[in-house]
């Protein structure tokens, strides 16, 4: 999901595919087979798309929407009225964020159909699950937080906050049916190229229909917003997001055409894939050049960076600030590993300077 803070603020740049949003529970169709159900969020993000792929033999679901009762309405109304009649035959979940992921366990329970995922995707959602490892958490968590140059009772807030996953997604599936990028799954009738995301997520499933030029980009292109591309210390995750996320665009822009129908989980679907492209790339390196003005002259923490890289948005909840340290992070350690920036430990903190890169 991108940063819940993060509002539209720019020119509208892409062409919409159509002139209407569905209502709660009332999908509408977009393409021949193709159906959009609005979910709602409990987010300043306030809604995520999913789509609904119709065959002659029942339906596919791509992403499961948000665990709370307005959204488990919303789907029994789809139940009784939209799938009537026909089966849910497959459920592919993009990644395992909760706005995407955090039915899952609640359609596979009621349809008897399981999960189709990536593997890493899947296994971060079973460690953040899973009780024996909320251990594991704190010792990863802890130290990441301390060495950013947070302390105190914030500290503690955002430990709570990372460990709250496990209380907010249906109860997990043991199991799901793996997904590989660059392999072909048949969804609604139609055949979809699996193709890889990373930067945002462990790996992130876009679909492509090159045959009717569908694309299905997850939260990996959004119309108005940037997704989220941040650093965490989980294993199943990039050390370098922002190059996994900017070779991402690389691949995609080689996998899609311009003229695709692009159905973005936030937003509305829209045309026009590869100026899209460029904008993403083209915030990414605004963003970067940013942070260097904020390094200078005095090297700082990557908590005091982010104050600088974000003093526009208010960072006062634990979930807006989780988003925009992640953020700062990865683009310290993506100009790290170019030698733009130097990094040195001075009493458990990291101190960020410009480098001679």
């Amino acid at each position: 999901m991108g940063n819940p803070a993060v509002k539209p603020h720019r020119k509208r740049t892409y062409t919409p595919a159509h002139d209407f949003i569905p209502e709660a529970g009332k999908p509408r169709e977009v393409a021949p087979g193709v159906h959009w159900l609005r979910g709602p969020l409990p987010f300043e993000l306030d809604h995520i798309n999913l789509w609904l792929l119709e065959s002659e033999s029942g339906w596919s679901i791509v992403d499961s929407g948000f665990n709370f009762e307005v959204m488990t309405q919303a789907w029994e109304e789809v139940f009784a009225q939209t799938f009537a009649g026909k089966k849910v035959e497959s459920i592919f979940i993009t990644h395992f964020h909760p706005d995407h992921y955090g039915l899952g366990g609640w359609l596979a329970e009621k349809t008897g159909v399981q999960l189709q995922m990536t593997v890493p995707e899947f296994g971060m959602a079973q460690s953040l699950t899973d009780p024996a490892q909320q251990g594991l958490m704190e010792a990863l968590y802890r130290p990441y937080y301390m060495e950013a140059g947070i302390d105190g009772e914030l500290l503690e807030s955002m430990l709570a906050r990372r460990s709250s996953y496990q209380k907010i997604v249906y109860k997990p599936p043991q199991e799901c049916t793996p997904a590989q990028p660059g392999n072909v799954v048949t969804l609604g009738g139609r055949e979809w190229k699996v193709i890889g995301g990373y930067g945002h997520s462990p790996e992130h499933a876009c679909l492509y229909n090159a045959q009717d030029k569908i694309f299905i980009a997850g939260d990996m292109v959004l119309p108005d917003i940037s997704p989220n591309i941040s650093f965490f210390p989980d294993r199943f995750l990039s050390r370098d997001p922002v190059a996994a996320y900017l070779k991402t665009l690389e691949n995609i822009r080689a996998e899609v055409q311009d003229d695709a129908l692009v159905l973005p989980s936030h937003g509305v679907p829209f045309r026009g894939m590869h100026k899209r492209l460029d904008e993403l790339k083209n915030h990414h390196e605004r963003r970067l050049e940013k942070l260097r003005d904020v390094l200078s002259p005095a090297p700082k923490t990557a908590y005091q960076a982010m104050q600088g890289l974000f003093a526009h948005r208010s960072l006062s909840r634990p979930a807006d600030l989780f988003f925009a340290l992640g953020e700062t992070l990865a683009h310290l350690v993506y100009d790290l590993n170019l030698g733009k920036v130097r990094k040195e430990i001075e009493d458990g903190k990291a101190f960020y300077s410009l480098g001679i890169g």
